[in-house]
């Protein structure tokens, strides 16, 4: 049982079940704006003024959706985490390789100018 001008929760799990790709542009459409419409309502009403499946139903609904939001955000962290530590790699690279450079310079030098005392 739904309360009035809410979303059928039959119709909530038919939604679920029902592969997008056998969905119709138009109930593509029609399922995001009742869906929207429908989450409205379960934030908005008080559970006072809703039946006892309905108040049910919209608590699982606003966990699932505050726990996607959850996760979208770790998810930007842990980007955002990632991404710092591969500039540290490139950081650490960088000086490893002009560290590399600057030895073997150094040793090309020093056999240049070992070899030039041998010289003479």
């Amino acid at each position: 049982m739904t309360d009035l001008g809410r979303k059928n929760l039959s119709d909530k799990l038919n939604e679920s079940v029902t592969p997008d790709s056998q969905k119709t542009t138009y109930d593509k459409a029609k399922e995001t704006v009742t869906d929207k419409l429908d989450s409205f309502a379960a934030r908005n009403t008080p559970d006072n003024q809703k039946s006892f499946s309905q108040t049910v139903a919209d608590k699982a609904q606003i966990g699932s959706e505050d726990a996607k939001e959850a996760a979208g955000q770790k998810q930007e962290s842990l980007s955002e985490t990632a991404s710092g530590y591969v500039e540290q790699a490139k950081e650490a690279i960088g000086n490893a390789a002009e560290y590399v450079s600057g030895v073997v310079s150094g040793a090309n030098e020093g056999a240049k100018t070992g070899a030039e005392a041998t010289k003479k």
